[in-house]
């Protein structure tokens, strides 16, 4: 009797220690989200899916997976359908409340990705920052000192220089001509001042104007690279005022409705919301950097899409845990914590091309 009454103590007392029971299957719940769980060769991969299975390595517990969608796969935590969430999930007080957190592994950040701008869009913004008051005012000077300094060159040279500076109209478009080609440096040679007070004109012209077109270069090429800055929407307010698409549910969703995004698509997958970018439906897709890339690079959509390098929305990566089970979050909290003091921990994240954020 007695050692039937500690047999089965000691089975309540391992049913316990998952909070189930031993016969129980934990069932893992996950999205794909590259590069930290993905389906390859119908096979899972990824950061996360490595954890996990290392976790469970030294556990006796059966599990199984199961996929969702994203802004299915919270809610099925939260009602319990799921035990383990390993899709990486961002730590946060709300979340908390409906269910568990392991310590962090990974720490990330939102990002944007954009369509890559056609040639003719290119070009287009590079002309745009020729267009404004300022280079217009800068040329009309440019013009009016050429003008100027040809008309004083053909004065001071036309009686003693004709062969260079004729008579009348002519002559003046020989000292218009002699000015452009002083002032840009080009230097030609077939038009020369003589005079004394013609080479001071020259002497004016080849370095005041130096200076001027110094001065106008450096502003036009301020122009054309802030309207490059622009087209590449440097600045994440700049969306503000646009069609952003985000993953419904996420961190990145309630970033963006808290931070005045007036117009927000949610979609249910990647692959959705990529794919609505590439179609010029919205301006930017917004998510976190890591799986954004890795999303785009599965996709092949390299060469149409690019991610900007705007950083906002830091956060810590958790895997999540149904409020059912007492012991487990500590448990793989623990596992967590031994991998990441591991030696192996920084070779893991480099083959799925992550890195430390304590490095």
């Amino acid at each position: 009797m007695k050692t039937l009454f500690c047999f089965v103590l000691s089975g309540l007392f391992s049913a316990s220690l998952f909070g189930i029971s031993q016969k129980d299957t934990l069932v893992v719940g996950y999205t794909e989200a590259p590069p930290f769980i993905y389906a390859s060769e119908g096979k899972l991969d990824g950061l996360n899916y490595r954890i996990w299975e290392e976790l469970m390595q030294s556990q006796d517990d059966t599990y199984t997976y199961t996929s969702f969608q994203y802004m299915d796969l919270l809610q099925a935590l939260e009602d319990g359908t799921v035990d383990v969430v390993i899709t990486p999930l961002s730590l946060t007080a709300e979340r908390g409340e409906n269910f568990q957190f392991t310590t962090p592994y990974y720490a990330s950040h939102g990002a944007v990705a954009v369509a890559v701008p056609s040639a003719w869009q290119k070009l287009r913004s590079t002309f745009g920052g020729l267009v404004n008051s300022n280079f217009l005012k800068g040329i009309f000077i440019l013009i009016l000192i050429i003008f100027i300094f040809g008309v004083l060159g053909w004065y001071f040279e036309w009686r003693h220089n004709t062969e260079h500076f004729r008579k009348g109209i002519a002559g003046v478009w020989d000292g218009v001509w002699w000015s452009a080609v002083t002032l840009t440096t080009v230097g030609y040679g077939d038009k020369a001042p003589k005079t004394v007070w013609g080479k001071i004109a020259a002497l004016l012209l080849m370095f005041g104007g130096l200076l001027f077109v110094s001065g106008l270069t450096a502003g036009i090429a301020s122009n054309i690279a802030v309207n490059e800055i622009s087209s590449d929407y440097s600045a994440l307010d700049h969306f503000k005022n646009h069609k952003v698409g985000t993953i419904a549910n996420s961190q990145i969703h309630d970033y963006l409705k808290t931070h005045f995004f007036r117009d927000i698509n949610a979609y249910s997958s990647l692959e959705e919301g990529l794919n609505a970018l590439e179609d010029k439906e919205i301006k930017g897709f917004m998510f976190d950097e890591e799986i954004l890339r890795s999303e785009i690079s599965l996709l092949s959509l390299d060469e149409k899409l690019q991610v900007l390098p705007i950083k906002y929305d830091a956060k810590f990566y958790g895997f999540g845990i149904s409020k059912a089970h007492d012991t487990l979050p500590r448990i793989l909290s623990k596992g967590i914590m031994k991998m990441r003091d591991d030696t192996d921990w920084q070779m893991l994240l480099h083959e799925y091309g992550l890195s430390d954020f304590n490095q």
